[in-house]
């Protein structure tokens, strides 16, 4: 019962970390992101102007979607872990998040 408490808790905070992070990306790609301190790349060049900040956020824009997408990969994962504990062990949908979640920084 804690397993499939546990699986259904990180379903809906990788659902919520995964339309929080597509919303994200859907505003840099439109480029509709402005210039704040919490979202979005945040290096020195994107906060000389205003035009880098637009061309840095369009730039990254599809890995920050991309990355959004693999949360709602996980979601699913844990999801089928959470009903099918025998057949998907705990350590499955965990591991490959942890991977994607690495890969995505990167």
């Amino acid at each position: 019962m804690a397993d499939f408490l546990t699986s259904m808790l990180l379903v809906v905070a990788c659902v919520a970390g995964g339309l929080t992070v597509t919303v994200i990306g859907v505003k840099m790609k439109r480029g509709t992101l402005k210039p704040n301190s919490f979202a979005g790349v945040r290096i020195p060049r994107a906060y000389r102007s205003e035009e880098d900040w637009y061309q840095i956020q369009s730039a990254s824009a599809n890995a920050t979607l991309l990355m959004g997408f693999m949360f709602f990969d996980c979601a699913v994962l844990f999801a089928i872990q959470a009903f099918l504990p025998e057949v998907i062990p705990f350590l499955v949908p965990s591991g490959i998040f942890v991977l994607q979640s690495i890969l995505g920084i990167a």
